[in-house]
């Protein structure tokens, strides 16, 4: 069915993809977890190529929502079409909360929604990590909860990880920690005994996190691979990491940050921990949420 004939009962489609956590501290470039903070997109025909609701730099076909919807159309071999785009998202940017990964899937799904190709969801994280370079982020805003992926040459090989019910407090500084810097400081070797410590953390923290047992994902919060270096570059880490292992509250540096999450089953001590920042930290906003349980959907209006 040609989207032409879609208009003739809907006037616009509508794409809404949720925020994500990217590495969940011991999962580097594997693990991520989707949020309920979601980036709204929509679609509608016109004449030329239209896009609203961002920086004046990103208004024409340099978009990324617009780069991801072209390269699903490669990927389909069909025709560019014009559109209008109109993008509704407070997400920070440059934050590590997967921004750039709403705009890749949004485009992606826009343009299955589009021509009506109905992608399997497979597909659709195939693309979208061609784009993106690794599926930690893209992988949990397409299917929600938590998902751990590994590459293959090209191929993703992805795992969906069903968590409990899991309160969230984005803990979000006011300035950016770009993706390029925080991986410049990271190792190129690590020892063996670090590697096994990763691997058995890594393990635990999948666990803890299915089965609710929020001390031991808490235990298991000890990354070797990258949080070390990144912390650097937060200057409120030290003090926010503190607090939450005295706490037992799992927490880790979302993406490469700059915004650290922290979690539990119980919101209370996460309104504490917000008491906390509020008393003692500067420079920061911080928001209550939780796992979103289902990924990017569609609706047609």
């Amino acid at each position: 069915m040609s989207y032409v004939k879609v208009l003739k009962r809907y006037s616009m489609i509508s794409v809404h993809v949720p925020a994500t956590s990217a590495n969940c501290c011991v999962g580097f470039d594997c693990l991520g977890m989707a949020v309920d903070w979601w980036a709204h997109f929509t679609f509608e025909e016109s004449g030329e190529l239209i896009v609203e609701g961002c920086p004046e730099e990103f208004k024409g076909s340099n978009n990324l929502v617009v780069q991801a919807f072209y390269t699903a159309c490669d990927y389909l071999r069909l025709d560019y079409p014009t559109f209008k785009l109109t993008i509704d998202t407070d997400i920070p940017f440059a934050r590590g909360l997967g921004s750039s990964s709403t705009c890749v899937v949004a485009g992606i799904l826009a343009c299955d929604a589009w021509f009506k190709k109905n992608m399997d969801k497979l597909e659709i994280l195939k693309i979208a990590t061609s784009i993106e370079g690794h599926p930690d982020n893209v992988a949990p805003a397409i299917f929600g909860q938590a998902t751990a992926c590994f590459m293959e040459k090209e191929d993703v090989k992805m795992s969906l990880v069903p968590c409990a019910d899991y309160h969230c407090l984005a803990i979000v500084p006011r300035y950016e920690v770009k993706t390029s810097q925080a991986r410049k400081v990271l190792p190129t070797k690590m020892a063996f005994k670090d590697c096994v410590s990763q691997v058995s953390h890594a393990l635990v923290f999948i666990q803890a996190l299915q089965q609710g047992d929020e001390s031991l994902l808490a235990s298991s919060c000890k990354d070797l691979l990258h949080e070390p270096y990144r912390r650097q570059f937060i200057k409120e880490y030290d003090r926010i990491k503190t607090y939450c292992e005295q706490k037992q509250l799992p927490m880790w540096i979302s993406g490469s940050g700059s915004t650290m999450m922290a979690v539990s089953l119980e919101k209370n001590r996460l309104i504490e921990l917000s008491k906390f920042l509020d008393e003692n930290l500067n420079g920061l906003d911080h928001r209550c949420l939780t796992i979103a349980k289902k990924g990017a959907f569609i609706k047609y209006e």
